[in-house]
């Protein structure tokens, strides 16, 4: 079983924005706390010892099996390390930075990807909390 782990909120994981940008690197880097089309979680539970709140692991296979993508650890680094390679100076200085706090964290991520398309747009951070609570538990 490959558990991976997230500190959050008592009441429950924070909610994703669906309808938020989908750049790795910004969320990353500059939007820690801040509502994204993903979660992020980690490998190792004592990686995210500094972040605050309950600790919840969640099961990859689940979120993959209803057709939510997980982007492994070594996935994101391998796509970080590229984007180091190949962006230019100040898009590879924030790249580099995203590189350092995913190794740290032994970061992984979830990009959740609910059918909205009936849901209105005001109520789809609502409906996105309650459909994320089941894939985690309190560790």
């Amino acid at each position: 079983m490959a558990l991976h782990y997230r500190n959050d909120n008592p009441n429950g994981i924070t909610a994703p924005n669906p309808d938020g940008e989908r750049d790795k690197i910004a969320h990353i880097t500059k939007h820690r706390g801040m509502k994204t089309p993903y979660t992020s979680v980690s490998e190792e539970r004592n990686a995210i010892q500094h972040f605050e709140g309950e600790t919840y692991q969640v099961e990859p296979n689940d979120l993959i099996t209803d057709n939510h993508e997980f982007i492994w650890h070594t996935d994101l680094v391998n796509e970080l390390q590229q984007s180091v390679r190949v962006t230019k100076r100040a898009e590879r200085l924030t790249a580099q930075r995203a590189l350092m706090l995913v190794q740290r964290a032994r970061e992984a991520l979830i990009d959740w990807r609910f059918n909205l398309s009936a849901i209105e747009r005001k109520n789809r951070i609502t409906y996105c909390y309650s459909n994320i609570q089941q894939y985690f538990k309190r560790a």
